[in-house]
């Protein structure tokens, strides 16, 4: 047997076991979250150089926008809002990573917006 014939499928089989390993759709765990932001809290002066500075924005941004497309539908549907936020008012992102690192450590192995949604919900109860 040619060598390129017993390379191919191990490569190919490696490429199946990373994509069933990790997703492309799979969600950051709070867990995952808070150590890849670690490295930026301790220096917060080269935070935005750092490549995971965009990563996690973008992992924050798109939980803030899944929790309020399904507070909203909850509203909708008249069940009981996530949280009870007054208008105007805001969390900062120290804020929510002091909530997320008060959760407990099986709360932290939710999927970043499940987390986010109980730091809300804990900050501002209905």
């Amino acid at each position: 047997m040619s060598r390129k014939v017993l390379i191919a499928p191990a490569i190919v089989l490696s490429l199946i076991s990373l994509g069933i390993a990790a997703p492309a759709s799979a969600a950051m765990t709070v867990a995952t979250f808070l150590t890849r932001a670690a490295p930026l809290r301790a220096n917060p002066f080269t935070a935005l150089t750092n490549p995971d500075y965009r990563v996690l924005k973008a992992e924050a941004d798109a939980a803030t926008r899944q929790l309020r497309a399904e507070g909203a539908a909850r509203v909708a549907a008249g069940k009981r809002p996530i949280a009870c936020m007054p208008d105007g008012e805001k969390i900062g992102i120290l804020q929510m990573l002091g909530g997320l690192d008060a959760l407990s450590p099986a709360e932290k192995k939710l999927p970043l917006k499940d987390g986010y949604a109980k730091v809300l919900a804990k900050t501002y109860p209905c």
